[in-house]
């Protein structure tokens, strides 16, 4: 081989060898997939059990002679979904690092792209109703594979312009699936109870694909440079494409209502249903909340550390299984076993909280990962109970809609979070996303109240 050309066994011997990672990260991550397992195989148990036993706790635990078809539909959702998340994921492990190599300003970036969100949510959410939420799933993957084209060059304008285009891309992401899955679901007939066993699994799924991603972007990171993550992300974004061609198509409406009829009637939901606005409320500030701590978690590990390095992917892998570990303790086997749904939302809003206060008062490696993993555990707990409720509360027709509505004020605290930290320390920025959560807390036992008087109503 010429000088200076690296010859192709020597690339496989470095992609085949084991990274130089970390004992405290590497271990971490061990030691969590492995109780996450453990914690898997008691959920497969307890399930098992109280099928053998025919003494299922009621219609969240799916059962009877339509199960099979029921399962069928899961995996239509669920295979989709995986691959999806974990496109997503591969991004979301290496945007941070990727814009600091190309040495752009990485505030501007993300602030456009949370602004964008905020602008096009409304828009948005009317459209997925309106031209139905298959071609919104079509047209989220389409945009996906050009951001991620966009990500390979260091020019700010070109990057500007994916961020704009990936806050319209994420609006999608997080309304038009779960539109769609939820229509579809009550279109076949299953109990609404039902949903909750999707929720549940898609949470799981969700950690699980960005646990695959984490390993793997960092793997690729190491080998292709900081752009790699972005490159498997395309390959991941087309597979999906080809799976939601085939999906059966729904709409929020007849297909051709106007865009201010749709949009009234949303306001109108919002504005005259008291749970509606609280549940809105509930999931902008617990996810505006979680935005800014994905924004913030890089540089404050590189702060804790030191000087120190930071296995970004493998920690990054911790964090999600946390995620996956809360998709399993939601499950009907699990928490929903001892307590509803909304009554979980409160209590990830509180400990939530109390994690994000670590950071304020301690600086060491320790308290700081453990309070990230403790929150990110919340988050995997809060996803389905969300879903969860949204399907109680929100009409089908107006699904994508009224949850786009509140991405306006999701990406707004999102926006003031990531503005805060340009002129305030970090611990600043946690001790206010806190009081945050607090709120939220205070919200959702305003939901429960609500949920409370419908069902006292419904018996009257």
């Amino acid at each position: 081989w010429h000088a200076g050309q690296t010859s192709p066994a020597t690339k496989v011997n470095t992609m085949l060898s084991l990274p130089d990672w970390p004992a405290w990260a590497l271990n971490t991550f061990i030691g969590l997939a492995a109780f996450t397992s453990c914690i898997g195989l008691l959920q497969m148990v307890r399930d098992s059990r109280d099928q053998t036993a025919g003494n299922s706790s009621g219609e969240e635990k799916p059962s009877g002679s339509t199960l099979p078809a029921f399962r069928a539909f899961q995996r239509q959702y669920l295979t989709v979904y995986a691959i999806i998340m974990m496109a997503d994921w591969f991004q979301g492990t290496n945007m941070y690092t990727l814009y600091m190599s190309y040495g752009v300003n990485i505030s501007a970036l993300f602030l456009t792209g949370f602004l964008s969100g905020a602008i096009f949510a409304g828009p948005i959410g009317i459209y997925i109703d309106k031209y139905g939420r298959r071609l919104s799933c079509i047209v989220y993957l389409v945009l996906e594979i050009i951001i991620n084209i966009c990500e390979h060059f260091n020019n700010f304008p070109v990057l500007l312009t994916s961020r704009i285009l990936g806050g319209v891309s994420t609006c999608i992401l997080f309304t038009g699936f779960e539109s769609w899955m939820v229509a579809e679901h009550r279109k076949k007939g299953f109990p609404d109870g039902w949903v909750a066993d999707t929720f549940g699994k898609a949470s799981f799924i969700n950690g699980l694909s960005a646990i695959i991603a984490g390993i793997l972007a960092q793997v690729a990171a190491d080998t292709l440079g900081e752009i790699g993550p972005f490159q498997a992300a395309i390959a991941l974004t087309a597979l999906a494409l080809c799976f939601v061609i085939f999906w059966p198509e729904n709409y929020g409406s007849s297909g051709n209502g106007e865009d201010t009829s749709m949009k009234e009637a949303a306001w109108k939901l919002i504005r005259t249903d008291r749970k509606a606005l609280m549940l809105g409320s509930v999931n902008a500030l617990f996810e505006g909340s979680m935005y800014s701590f994905v924004f913030m978690w890089v540089p404050t590990m590189l702060g804790v550390l030191k000087g120190s390095s930071l296995p970004t992917g493998l920690v990054f892998a911790s964090m999600m299984t946390c995620i996956s570990l809360g998709g399993l303790l939601f499950s009907p086997a699990m928490l929903l076993s001892f307590a509803k749904a909304e009554h979980l939302g409160v209590a990830c809003f509180l400990v939530g909280a109390l994690a994000l206060l670590v950071p304020v008062f301690f600086n060491d490696v320790t308290s700081v990962l453990g309070a990230f993993l403790v929150f990110e555990t919340c988050v995997g707990i809060f996803q389905p109970c969300g879903g969860v409720l949204r399907s109680k509360v929100i009409p089908d027709n107006l699904q994508g809609s009224v949850m786009n509505m509140f991405r306006i004020p999701l990406n707004s605290l999102v926006v003031v979070g990531t503005m805060l930290t340009d002129f305030y320390p970090a611990r600043f920025v946690f001790a206010i996303i806190s009081v945050w959560m607090l709120i939220g807390a205070c919200l959702q036992i305003a939901v429960i109240s609500a949920l409370a008087k419908k069902d006292e109503n419904k018996k009257e």
